[in-house]
């Protein structure tokens, strides 16, 4: 009997141990989960803001600056952030069977929950494929192939028409691209912060957790 209670013993002890690596593990892909969120965030807010500014161009100043306006496009267009979430540890503890570990009924269903959500993150997919599909072939047809960008490409004085920042403010496949970026960056930046709540409520029930345990 004492031989079976020492067996118990050394098991709920070792099970104890690796539940504790593999919450301390989770919590530090959660940290990185939340710092890659947040620059994700500031990067889409900035070029939300760059969005406006190329709207104020068209309305207010075309044919102004047209470097500046083929910048602006560059950094607020063609640029993009995708959530790539740290799963390693999560992965790793299903396919062991070492989540079972996680004593907190709660606790461990809201890290499978955290997961499943942030792998079908369709917003940030969706963005990706349309930047391709939609995005890239209008604005390299109406901005890229233009005289302004073959110079600041390669110094080169090309044949091809000036780039026409007025007619591309009556231009609806450019206006629509525009659009389309611009509502693409607030879904985004709406999905990602709410994985970055998820995530940050995660880390401070982890460590409540782990409190908890020390404490007994």
């Amino acid at each position: 009997m004492i031989a079976l209670q020492i067996n118990n013993w050394n098991e709920s002890s070792k099970q104890r141990i690796e539940e504790v690596r593999l919450l301390e593990k989770v919590s530090i892909d959660l940290v990185s989960d939340i710092n890659q969120l947040k620059e994700h965030i500031r990067n889409a807010t900035v070029r939300q803001t760059i969005v406006d500014s190329i709207f104020t161009f068209l309305h207010k100043d075309p044919n102004s600056d047209p470097m500046k306006f083929l910048n602006y496009n560059f950094f607020a267009i063609s640029t993009e952030n995708h959530f790539e979430v740290n799963s390693g540890t999560f992965d790793e503890s299903q396919s062991a069977g070492s989540i079972k570990f996680i004593q907190n009924d709660s606790l461990r269903e809201q890290i499978f929950n955290y997961y499943r959500n942030t792998k079908r993150n369709y917003d940030d997919e969706n963005t990706v494929q349309s930047l391709y599909r939609d995005i890239f072939p209008i604005m390299f047809k109406k901005i890229i192939a233009t005289k302004e960008y073959i110079f600041m490409h390669n110094g080169t004085i090309s044949n091809l028409p000036e780039l026409d920042i007025a007619a591309l403010s009556r231009d609806q496949d450019y206006m629509a691209i525009l659009l389309q970026k611009e509502i693409s960056e607030e879904y985004q930046i709406k999905s990602w912060k709410s994985f970055l709540q998820n995530a940050e409520s995660l880390v401070q029930q982890i460590q409540s957790n782990q409190n908890e345990k020390d404490s007994q």
